[in-house]
């Protein structure tokens, strides 16, 4: 037994109604429970208390017209709307266009009208509602699987994060205790030495006990700073801020800083070649580049050597490398140095955190740059930076 169907015949004449009604009781395929109004006023009364699966609406009514129920029936009280078969005593095309603009499902003549016509009529537009409903519910099912979906990407990212985090706090630990306990050994060494005995000691050794406070106490500040930069590329909080910059300047100011603080077994060279002009960039991500790469040529070139800073520039773009004779990176550890933390296995009691390359990569990337390492055990290291003129912001 087919389920049956509420509809509801709006139209002022009675015996139409009478019609309408006589022709879907006959239908073997469809059951009705059929309401009747015989003015817009009733009608839209019956639509706010009981949902109809189908409405039969005459366009002509005496206290309104077919196509203002159709906009009555779009307001909200009547959500969801049922679907409107609209019937007219005359064809009139214009009608029929306006009414179909409006959401009216099907269009009848009245003088035309037979018993199967209107019952095809009618039960199309129920298996119409039915593929719609249907439709709706699977695209609101669509919609909530993608929003889970979504919502367990975000949840496994913020786990990942937190994963990372935790990751990131307990290699801070261990970083600072390993990296911390050594000079700090040095530094309580030598501070004792000197209260101790700082009398006996004659100006050279006194000034070299200082020299040792001094440099440990750099490298400490050091790792304060190379942690406390890396956390903020961690959390995505670094600034961006570039503004035109003279290159060449620029690192010859950064190459005289550096010459003050390393040892007469480091030469420092600095060599300049093509077009630097029109550069935009964020000096202070620049400095921590220049920083992090020129600490580490000359920290792994322990036996000292040249160490070449070369600037070279075209229409579009900056390249700037730093090369070194140190000690080298086994290629086993090239593809991992960029990470944090990451070391080569040949640096033996070399102090250092890990952190140098991937702070220089994560100020490069800023800049919309790229950074490559090139290297040989024994022969030295060289870092290249390219940087766009104008990055994109």
């Amino acid at each position: 037994m087919p389920d049956t169907r509420t509809l509801l015949i709006i139209d002022d004449c009675a015996e139409d109604r009478r019609i309408y009604r006589r022709y879907l009781l006959k239908d073997s395929h469809q059951s009705y429970q059929i309401l009747e109004a015989d003015s817009a006023k009733d009608g839209l009364a019956l639509c706010e208390e009981i949902l109809c699966d189908v409405i039969l609406l005459d366009f002509c009514l005496p206290d309104m017209t077919g196509l203002e129920i159709l906009d009555q029936l779009k307001q909200e009280r009547f959500e969801p709307p049922a679907p409107v078969i609209m019937l007219t005593g005359q064809g009139d095309e214009e009608v029929a266009v306006q009414a179909m603009k409006r959401g009216v499902q099907d269009y009848l003549v009245k003088q035309h009208l037979k018993p199967d016509v209107l019952q095809l009529a009618v039960r199309n537009v129920i298996q119409q509602a039915q593929l719609e409903s249907v439709l709706s519910k699977t695209k609101e099912r669509q919609r909530l699987i993608i929003q889970q979906a979504e919502l367990l990407a975000q949840t496994q990212a913020a786990l990942l994060r937190e994963q990372k985090l935790n990751a990131f706090k307990s290699q801070i630990i261990t970083t600072v205790s390993y990296e911390y306990r050594t000079p700090l050994t040095s530094i309580l060494a030598a501070a004792s030495t000197l209260k101790q005995y700082g009398d006996k000691l004659d100006e050279s050794k006194q000034q070299r006990f200082l020299q040792i406070i001094e440099q440990k106490a750099r490298h400490m500040g050091k790792l304060v700073d190379d942690l406390l930069v890396f956390h903020q590329f961690e959390l995505n909080k670094a600034q961006f801020k570039p503004q035109p910059l003279d290159l060449c300047h620029f690192f010859s100011e950064l190459i005289e800083e550096q010459r003050e603080k390393v040892s007469n077994r480091h030469q420092l060279l600095y060599k300049i070649i093509g077009d630097h002009k029109g550069f935009w960039g964020d000096g202070l991500l620049l400095r921590q580049i220049f920083v992090n790469l020129m600490s580490n040529a000359i920290k792994y070139s322990p036996d000292g050597g040249n160490i070449e800073l070369h600037l070279i520039g075209n229409d579009s773009q900056v390249i700037f490398y730093i090369k070194d004779q140190g000690i080298g990176i086994p290629i086993e550890d090239q593809e991992n140095l960029f990470q944090a933390f990451s070391r080569g296995s040949n640096v033996d009691t070399i102090p250092g955190t890990g952190l140098g390359l991937a702070i220089a990569q994560a100020c490069v990337e800023l800049h919309g740059g790229d950074i490559t390492l090139e290297s040989q055990v024994g022969r030295g290291t060289r870092v290249t930076v390219t940087l766009p003129k104008r990055p994109l912001i």
